[in-house]
């Protein structure tokens, strides 16, 4: 009875109830908003970073730092982070669907573009530039001479990594072929064993055949640099067994033995050079001497 009559009193209006203050209110609303979904998506929409704000060294929508704008407009812009070349469209504007479906019309020439291109972009910011004029030419409504640039700079991409394999394929080559000079130049070059001369200078003419056909050197643009210069390094070690196989070739009268009265052993080490500049020599003789044995076993009588 007590509890209903102060109930009764308070609401029959003798007191009152206490209003909540506003800065309770402030603080409730504010908890709301944190733990409200919808309230996050629009405070995440608001931050959406228009075309014509985005600035170099600042973050894109995707939270990557923008290296390079090359173009900008109300609708797009073109620009570049350090692995990729973007466009980021306004949703907001009348031709954004539009300006979108053109960009996929694209990719499949921008595919082939981005699987030869380095994974940093830095290096390459000649190629990039055309990249981007494309893109941007596309995004204009000019399909034709957006594919035409793309061509441009594929071709000048496949020019650019043919020569960067053939360096790294040389270098490599050349470095090899110092190491065993110097072994060489320790050994004494005129008093080392004949063995090690030989080397040497099978090693020679592996990377003088090497720099004579550098501009017919098949590279593979899929390769990185480092198997680049494993091949050229394979290439010096060849042209070492083709003269070691050379010398031995020549001390067992098998071929080559006409050099063996040269005098100096100038004959052994002008075989070995040739052998390690004819890549195909050795492999022809062994193949010679295959056939020769070959030969022969069909020729032997039969045992009774």
């Amino acid at each position: 009875m007590d509890i209903l009559e102060e109930n009764n009193k308070t609401l029959d209006g003798n007191e009152k109830l206490v209003p909540i203050k506003p800065k309770e209110i402030g603080q409730v609303d504010s908890v709301k908003s944190k733990n409200n979904p919808i309230n996050n998506e629009s405070s995440q929409s608001s931050t959406h970073i228009k075309p014509y704000d985005f600035k170099p060294g600042t973050n894109d929508n995707a939270h990557e730092q923008i290296e390079k704008i090359y173009s900008k407009s109300l609708s797009s812009v073109v620009y570049r982070t350090d692995r990729a070349i973007r466009i980021d469209i306004d949703d907001e504007h009348k031709d954004a669907l539009e300006i979108g479906n053109r960009h996929y019309r694209l990719s499949i020439n921008l595919a082939r573009i981005y699987s030869l291109l380095p994974e940093d972009l830095s290096s390459t910011e000649s190629i990039n530039r055309l990249v981007a004029r494309a893109i941007t030419a596309n995004a204009a409504g000019l399909p034709d001479d957006a594919k035409q640039i793309l061509a441009q700079a594929e071709d000048r991409l496949v020019k650019l990594k043919t020569i960067q394999g053939r360096l790294q394929y040389t270098l490599s080559a050349l470095t090899l072929v110092l190491f065993v000079f110097l072994i060489s130049l320790c050994n004494g070059l005129t008093t080392a064993p004949i063995l090690f001369n030989i080397v040497l200078l099978g090693s020679l003419g592996g990377v003088l055949s090497i720099a004579l056909g550098f501009s017919s050197l098949e590279i593979d643009l899929d390769a990185s640099g480092k198997v680049n210069c494993l091949i050229g390094c394979s290439r010096i070690l060849i042209a070492i067994a083709a003269s070691i196989f050379s010398y031995f070739a020549i001390q067992t009268d098998v071929a080559f033995s006409f050099v063996a009265k040269a005098p100096n052993n100038s004959g052994f080490y002008m075989i070995a050079m040739v052998a390690g500049f004819a890549e195909m020599l050795v492999p022809n003789i062994m193949s010679n001497l295959m056939k020769e044995g070959g030969d022969k076993k069909q020729n032997s009588p039969d045992p009774a």
